[in-house]
C-alpha cells in the first residue's frame, strides 16, 4: 500500500471515531458518520487502484469457476453477511460495491446482481440474532451465550443464502 493511501486510511478512520464520539455536539446522527466513513473509504479504494486490483483478483475467481454465477453470487452474499456480523450494514455495503463492479468490469459482465446479493447479505445478516451490536447486551438478560446464538443463527443464514443466490443469479446472472 503507498504512503498516501495508508495515511488516507488513518485519517479517514479517526475522523470517523472522532465524530462518532462528538455526533451529538456536531448535530449528526452515529449512521450519518458511518455512512460519510463508508463513502470515504469506497472513494479511497476506488481513486487508489485497490478495488480495480481487488476486482482483477476476482476476476480471476469467475474464471476459475467458469463464469458460474451462483459460486461468484455466492461468494458476494457470503462475505457481506459474514462480515455484517462485526461491522454496520451500511459501511460493509460502501466497501463491497465497488469490488463488484470492478470485478464485472474487468470480465464484461452485469453487476446488477451480485449488487443486489451484497446488498440482501448485508441486510439480512441482521435478521440473525447475532449481527446486531445489541444483542450482546441483551444477551446475559435472557440467559444466552454465544454458543446459543450461534445455534439459532444458523438455519436461518443457510436458507438466506441459499434462496437468495439462487434467485438472484437465475434472475440477474453475471454472464
Amino acid at each position: 500500500m503507498s504512503g498516501f493511501a495508508e495515511h488516507a486510511g488513518y485519517i479517514i478512520f479517526i475522523l470517523d471515531a472522532l465524530g462518532l464520539m462528538f455526533a451529538p455536539q456536531i448535530g449528526l446522527d452515529n449512521w450519518e458518520i458511518t455512512v460519510i466513513g463508508a463513502l470515504a473509504m469506497s472513494g479511497a479504494i476506488a481513486s487508489t487502484g485497490a478495488g480495480e486490483l481487488i476486482g482483477g483478483y476476482m476476476s480471476q475467481v469467475v474464471t476459475a469457476v467458469n463464469g458460474n454465477s451462483y459460486i461468484v453470487g455466492a461468494i458476494f452474499f457470503v462475505v457481506p453477511f459474514i462480515m455484517t456480523q462485526f461491522m454496520q450494514n451500511r459501511g460493509t455495503m460502501m466497501i463491497f460495491y465497488p469490488i463488484a463492479i470492478a470485478t464485472c468490469a474487468s470480465i464484461g459482465g452485469n453487476p446488477v446482481g451480485l449488487m443486489i446479493l451484497i446488498q440482501a447479505g448485508c441486510l439480512t445478516a441482521f435478521m440473525t440474532p447475532m449481527a446486531t451490536a445489541a444483542i450482546p447486551y441483551m444477551m446475559d438478560y435472557g440467559g444466552y451465550d454465544q454458543r446459543t446464538m450461534f445455534k439459532m443463527s444458523w438455519l436461518p443464514a443457510i436458507i438466506f443464502i441459499v434462496v437468495f443466490v439462487a434467485w438472484t443469479m437465475t434472475i440477474f446472472p453475471i454472464l
